[in-house]
């Protein structure tokens, strides 16, 4: 015969199997942090136009791939692209990216981790934009 117990006890035991295989998928899949955000563009930037955007992260130690982009619609600009691989210490890094324009009619991404130490950075080329709307800068750290 089962006791109450027994029954207690064995739901106990599926219950912490369960959480943990959860806790296992989620950490395998949280090796990716994105910052984002949506702007309206011109299509013929004045030098000196900037937008940013930053948050705070805490990342562990490890090797990342460091990207940045920009996009409207499912269509993003190939000089907007800069990538860099990168081995960060753990901790919480400042994480700061800008679009900017440092010509007139052209634009550049910027971005920047720093912990404290002194800032890493990574950039894109410069690009153009065929026309004024909605686009969304993107950047993401992925650990390898």
């Amino acid at each position: 015969m089962t006791s109450r117990r027994s029954i207690g006890r064995l739901a106990t035991a599926t219950a912490a199997a369960t959480v943990g295989l959860i806790l296992g998928a989620t950490q395998a899949f949280a090796g990716t942090a994105a910052l984002s955000r949506s702007l309206y563009l011109t299509g013929s930037p004045t030098a000196g136009a900037s937008a940013s955007m930053s948050r705070s992260i805490y990342l562990a130690a490890g090797n990342y791939a460091w990207d940045i982009s920009t996009s409207d619609a499912g269509n993003s600009y190939a000089d907007s692209h800069g990538s860099r691989s990168i081995y960060l210490a753990a901790g919480t890094y400042d994480w700061n990216c800008t679009i900017s324009s440092p010509a007139n009619g052209y634009y550049k991404n910027t971005c920047s981790l720093d912990k404290g130490a002194g800032p890493a950075y990574m950039e894109s080329g410069w690009f153009t934009l065929p026309r004024s709307g909605g686009y969304t800068m993107d950047s993401y750290l992925t650990q390898f």
